[in-house]
């Protein structure tokens, strides 16, 4: 069994043990590597617990095919013995099209969660989409709480996964099996999270050294600490 297991599954357990038995928690899924291992691993830790776990697959309408995605998703999940939502949102782009999706998605899941009365939303961002959250911040010029990046718990949301790599996800899949998503967008370089991701990271390593993913993430953990 490969390392990531044990790491994916330890650190959804530690979120999951603030609840109780009989509490409903949401997961979202887009069919991803990082939201794949997420969910899965919920429903093994959750039934220990009594904890309900519902996946929530929220369809943009911005690629083709999406709606074929989203009931990917659901199939996917129903093999884990997860039930699943889709949520069709119409997209009003005001502040570019990231921003935009991603106020329509959050409303979605916000809604879910009333609806559902769930307790939680476990979201299925790693290490790696913290440490390009830093350095867009770095690179924007801004201040101690936006460089802090994201936090385990914002409200409602739980982020499990914040000290996992992308990667452990990858493998985490793999081990079980689990057919992951690709999603186009995230090669498509006039998003300037891809850049980071596909460019500015990559250069970074090579020029400076490996462990800048490891470095960002430290980073924002003590930036955190500090705007507290």
């Amino acid at each position: 069994m490969t390392a990531a297991v044990p790491a994916v599954r330890n650190a959804v357990r530690h979120w999951l043990e603030r609840y109780e038995a009989g509490d409903k928690v949401l997961v979202a899924v887009s069919g991803g590597a990082d939201s794949l291992a997420l969910a899965y691993a919920l429903g093994v830790e959750a039934k220990k617990l009594a904890i309900t776990v519902i996946g929530v697959t929220v369809d943009h309408q911005l690629q083709d095919q999406s709606a074929v995605q989203a009931e990917r998703v659901v199939q996917q999940l129903s093999e884990m013995q997860i039930s699943c939502l889709i949520i069709k949102v119409n997209v009003e782009i005001k502040d570019g099209l990231e921003a935009s999706a991603r106020k329509a998605r959050y409303e979605a899941l916000e809604k879910a969660a009333k609806d559902e009365n769930a307790v939680a939303i476990f979201i299925g961002h790693t290490k790696d989409d913290q440490a390009e959250t830093v350095l867009l911040g770095l690179a924007r010029g801004s201040g101690t709480r936006s460089l802090s990046g994201m936090a385990h718990q914002n409200g409602i949301y739980i982020r499990p996964l914040l000290e996992i790599a992308r990667v452990q996800c990858e493998e985490f899949c793999n081990e079980f099996g689990l057919k992951f998503w690709i999603d186009p967008h995230n090669s498509d370089t006039q998003f300037a999270r891809v850049r980071v991701r596909t460019e500015a990271m990559p250069t970074l390593e090579k020029t400076i050294g490996p462990g800048i993913s490891d470095a960002l993430a430290r980073s924002a953990h003590l930036l955190r600490d500090d705007a507290d």
